[in-house]
C-alpha cells in the first residue's frame, strides 16, 4: 500500500466523513499506545477528545526495539486494551498522522465495543514483550511529552499558512 493511500489526507473521506476537511464527524481512533495518555494528547492537539476504554480483540501492544512507544500487531488469542478516541477533527487526524511513524499502517478495525474506529498497526518488528503504559508512564512520560512538544514546535513550522 503506498503511503498516499494509507495515510490521513483531505481526500480520506473513509476517516474525515463526505465533507472531508469540512467535516463535523470523523472516524474515531484506537489509541492503545502513548495516544491513550493525557499529556501525550493535550500537548499534541491542545485538547482531551471525549474517550472510552476498549479493546482490539486478536491484538497485541508490543515493544519496538530501541524506541518508548509501542505498536500493535496481531496476535490470535491476545487482546489489546486502550482507549476509542471519538470527535477528533479533520484538521487533528492530519497532525497525528504526521506525528505517527511511517512504519505504521492505518487500517480499519472493530473494536470488542461494536465500535468502527481506525488504528495505527506496526509493520516491522516487535519485541516479544508487551509494553506497559503504566511502566511508560513512570519512566518515560516526562521527557516523551517535551518531545511532543518539541515536534509540534517544529510541525507547525513547516505546514502552509491557512
Amino acid at each position: 500500500m503506498s503511503t498516499e493511500t494509507r495515510r490521513v489526507h483531505e481526500t480520506r473521506f473513509d476517516i474525515l466523513g463526505s465533507a472531508g476537511v469540512n467535516s463535523k464527524e470523523t472516524l474515531p481512533l484506537f489509541a492503545y499506545g502513548t495516544l491513550q495518555l493525557e499529556p501525550v494528547l493535550a500537548a499534541l492537539i491542545g485538547r482531551l477528545p471525549e474517550s472510552a476504554p476498549d479493546k482490539l480483540e486478536g491484538w497485541r501492544v508490543a515493544r519496538l526495539p530501541d524506541r518508548v512507544y509501542p505498536g500493535l500487531v496481531p496476535d490470535p488469542g491476545k487482546s489489546a486494551l486502550g482507549r476509542v478516541l471519538k470527535g477528533i477533527t479533520p484538521d487533528e487526524w492530519m497532525l497525528l498522522d504526521r506525528f505517527e511513524d511511517n512504519d505504521y499502517d492505518l487500517v480499519p478495525v472493530i473494536l470488542a465495543s461494536g465500535t468502527r474506529a481506525m488504528v495505527y498497526a506496526w509493520t516491522k518488528a516487535v519485541d516479544r514483550m508487551d509494553w506497559l503504559p503504566d511502566e511508560f508512564a513512570a519512566l518515560e512520560l516526562t521527557p516523551y511529552v517535551e518531545r511532543c512538544t518539541a515536534w509540534l514546535q517544529r510541525d507547525r513550522a513547516q505546514q502552509p499558512e491557512s
